[in-house]
């Protein structure tokens, strides 16, 4: 009795852990088949042009001052028809596009319903700015020649749905931007 037992807890441990153990595999396999990340990251700038195909990129200088603070590049990337650059503006998160321009799309992959919009030009251009505070941008995208553009401002923490910068600092990023 006690060994029929002892045989009956072994095939039922053993067939935990092959339904478990298949479970897992499972799980490991589609976990492995998701979709490709299309972004491809590069060193620069030029490079990140040169890959999407966008002619080239120029972004504000490192270390701009701006009255949103300092301009810093973390890294650069991109993808078919879109350069990218990540990097940061005093506190803020900094990232800007620049892509074949299809119909006047909008490239910056943000479509967060603000609580304001607004246009504002600078040196000639007409930007659409967003933001969740009047004055604030938080989403800035235009058009120039054959390109679209976008600027996404991100605060961190609690400001990071409410942060934007002026109309100053604003104009400033997109004169530097081509």
């Amino acid at each position: 009795m006690k060994k029929s037992v002892f045989v009956l807890a072994s095939v039922i441990m053993l067939l935990v852990l092959v339904v478990c153990g298949a479970g897992i595999a499972e799980e490991e396999a589609s976990a492995a088949v998701g979709l490709a990340n299309p972004w491809t990251e590069v060193a620069t700038a030029e490079e990140a042009a040169d890959g999407a195909g966008v002619g080239y990129f120029l972004v504000p200088e490192e270390n701009m001052e701006t009255t949103g603070g300092q301009v810093n590049w973390f890294c650069f990337q991109y993808m078919e028809h879109i350069a990218e650059a990540d990097g940061g503006i005093g506190s803020a998160e900094l990232t800007v596009r620049k892509g074949l321009k299809q119909d006047g799309e909008d490239v910056s992959g943000d479509y967060t319903e603000y609580a304001f919009a607004w246009m504002q030009e600078v040196d000639g251009w007409e930007a659409s700015c967003f933001g969740n505070e009047e004055g604030r941008t938080m989403k800035a995208i235009w058009i120039s020649d054959n390109f679209s553009y976008s600027i996404m401002v991100r605060g961190q923490g609690d400001i990071y749905d409410t942060y934007g910068l002026d109309e100053k600092a604003i104009g400033a990023l997109v004169a530097a931007i081509q």
